[in-house]
């Protein structure tokens, strides 16, 4: 497991592909896998973090740009059932204490936020298809706009994805990058023919920047999701996979 954050106020990390696990420790119930086993390597997360099932939220992510919040009211949503989960949204954000939320990733980009002075934490789910919808600069707006948040107060940690070098789009996704509200020139690499490659962290990187986001409070893990790699779960590389789960809690 990685840890972004720990203290007497907030945990938040990213869980691990762990051979020895079982279905090689999958945290997503939408992806195929023993869902009995899923369900315990979710209360095994559990007992690590000293937490239980019931004080999570999940979402049923799509790719969307739609943002939601959470109250103790959703808590246990999606954590025995994916159809039981907070449906078609794929950033969730709390101001509750005990109430633990994430996002499930492979690839695509998984984005936490904290506040520590309203307290406010945030997930987001970002591919690229969450990317050229620009759903963290959506979702900075509306904490800013809606829950007054500061953006020079928040800290941001990206978490394990795919790199600008392994991420191989066709022109039509370069298209839509190229649409974005901010010159994203810097971020795309042409290759031969009708391929390019597209930079998904430093996408949403920016996107931190331009809201106001300190780049001193940004944290980017460096790996590589594409690469072989025994803890990193990869669509694109293994097309039938688990998920990474990136979390945090308000204490």
């Amino acid at each position: 497991m990685i840890i972004w954050k720990q203290n007497n106020d907030l945990i938040a990390g990213t869980t691990l592909r762990h051979p020895s696990y079982p279905d090689q420790n999958n945290l997503a119930l939408h992806v195929g896998g023993n869902i009995h086993n899923i369900i315990e390597n979710r209360k095994q997360l559990c007992n690590d973090l000293s937490i239980t099932l019931q004080q999570w939220v999940f979402l049923q992510q799509t790719h969307s740009d739609h943002i939601y919040e959470a109250t103790k009211k959703d808590q246990g949503k999606g954590t025995l059932s994916y159809s039981d989960g907070i449906e078609n949204y794929d950033s969730i954000y709390t101001k509750e204490k005990n109430l633990a939320i994430g996002v499930f990733t492979a690839d695509c980009v998984p984005l936490l936020l904290y506040d520590p002075n309203i307290p406010l934490i945030c997930a987001i789910h970002s591919g690229w298809q969450g990317t050229v919808k620009e759903i963290t600069t959506k979702t900075l707006q509306h904490l800013i706009n809606k829950e007054h948040v500061n953006p020079v107060d928040l800290h941001a940690y990206i978490g394990p994805a795919i790199n600008y070098e392994s991420l191989e789009v066709g022109l039509e996704v370069i298209e839509k990058v190229k649409q974005m509200h901010f010159d994203t020139k810097n971020f795309i690499k042409y290759k031969n023919g009708n391929k390019a490659f597209i930079d998904n962290k430093g996408l949403n990187k920016q996107m931190l920047l331009n809201a106001g986001v300190l780049e001193k409070n940004i944290t980017i893990n460096p790996r590589n999701t594409f690469l072989p790699d025994n803890e990193l779960f990869s669509y694109r590389r293994d097309h039938s996979c688990g998920r990474h789960l990136s979390f945090i809690m308000l204490k």
